[in-house]
């Protein structure tokens, strides 16, 4: 719950300060102070950190292609630019995502990314992250959507978010309807 307090007063200060800089004046009036202040709005995106990934809630028991809910399986690294996720080998071998972040959509909790070159698998496509919080921690769902037909950000934007992710059932609201089985958001806590 701390950790969302602090977001929201991150959040509130960028918005707050990103809002008075168009209340200075400046010589040239050539509005470079709009500017400015839109890019530092544009730039908030509450899901910034480094964090070790687990699967669901703190007790999801398991299934059969996933572990436990107290065992770590991945990390993330979340920068306003790049979305990297790695995966520990868990029995299926490593993997490393590189989603440069095209758009973020703050009200509908998603980031939409392209995979560079160097990813495992899905390079060159673009898909979503879209994040929640559930009993104090922050989520994300990665898109499972069918990414390999996703070759532009508009065809990832047309996928349907709110038909792939449940964002009120953790444990199994995550690839939804995607031709895997229904699976579990990850849930990031700080390193």
């Amino acid at each position: 719950m701390g950790r969302t307090k602090s977001i929201v007063r991150v959040s509130a200060f960028g918005i707050l300060f990103a809002m008075n800089l168009g209340c200075f004046e400046n010589k040239k009036n050539d509005h470079n102070d709009q500017t400015t202040g839109l890019l530092a709005l544009l730039s908030i995106n509450p899901t910034l950190g480094n964090y070790v990934y687990y699967n669901g809630t703190p007790n999801y028991p398991g299934g059969t292609y996933t572990a436990a809910g107290n065992v770590a399986v991945g990390e993330y690294n979340i920068t306003n630019s790049l979305i990297t996720r790695y995966d520990y080998d868990t029995g299926y071998g490593a993997s490393h995502l590189y989603g440069e972040v095209q758009e973020v959509d703050l009200n509908r909790q998603v980031v939409y990314v392209r995979f560079r070159s160097d990813s495992t698998y899905s390079a060159g496509d673009y898909a979503w992250y879209r994040w929640t919080y559930n009993g104090g921690y922050l989520y994300i769902c990665p898109d499972l959507s069918g990414v390999s037909n996703q070759t532009t950000l508009a065809a990832a934007k047309a996928s349907n978010v709110d038909y792939y992710s449940d964002p009120t059932n953790i444990n199994t609201g995550c690839g939804l309807n995607s031709g895997f089985s229904p699976t579990v958001w990850s849930r990031l806590q700080s390193k």
